[in-house]
């Protein structure tokens, strides 16, 4: 599962389009243990941070190249790369903190940070702005979980947190049109 949330850090922060949270929000209603939730966070966290690096680097090379890239991954449209170039425009490093809060991909932003600033201050305050998104999902997913809904089986915890998911995501396609 270690794994999984690397390669899934970084493939979100490239190219694919569910984010971490699903999985992280999975282990967490499934283990017990705050610790290995922490890690997995930062394992995830890691793997974005380069998948990160690695759109910030490529956006260097070749701007409008990236952009295309970006447009034709699911859910994503210009009016969010316009928002984006905006928000990055008019403050770079709140951009980048708020980024993750607001449902526009992260990828965007590291498409649009070499524009603004360097990869260090990139990296800088993507990884805490994306971390803190991850690890509250992660910590109500475990308080639901192992707290509130402890009497539940397994089987129907998973089964309302695939029915959450699946409410999460029709509402978001629904607005940003898949």
């Amino acid at each position: 599962m270690m794994i999984a949330a690397f390669i899934w850090g970084f493939s979100e922060a490239t190219f694919f389009f569910i984010i971490p949270d699903v999985l992280l929000s999975y282990y967490a209603l499934r283990n017990n243990d705050l610790k290995k939730i922490f890690l997995i966070n930062i394992i995830c966290i890691t793997g974005a941070a380069l998948g990160g690096a690695a759109v910030f680097i490529m956006s260097s090379i070749d701007h409008s190249f990236v952009i295309e890239f970006m447009l034709a991954i699911p859910a994503i449209h210009t009016y969010m790369l316009r928002h984006v170039e905006s928000e990055m425009a008019a403050g770079t490093f709140s951009a980048l903190v708020t980024g993750p809060l607001f449902g526009v991909p992260y990828k965007l932003f590291a498409a649009f940070a070499p524009l603004h600033t360097n990869i260090f201050i990139f990296i800088l305050f993507s990884i805490p702005a994306r971390f803190t998104r991850f690890i509250i999902v992660s910590l109500v997913a475990y308080l639901l979980s192992h707290k509130i809904f402890n009497g539940l089986s397994v089987k129907v915890k998973t089964l309302i947190w695939l029915f959450v998911w699946m409410i999460v995501y029709v509402i978001y396609f629904s607005i940003h049109h898949f």
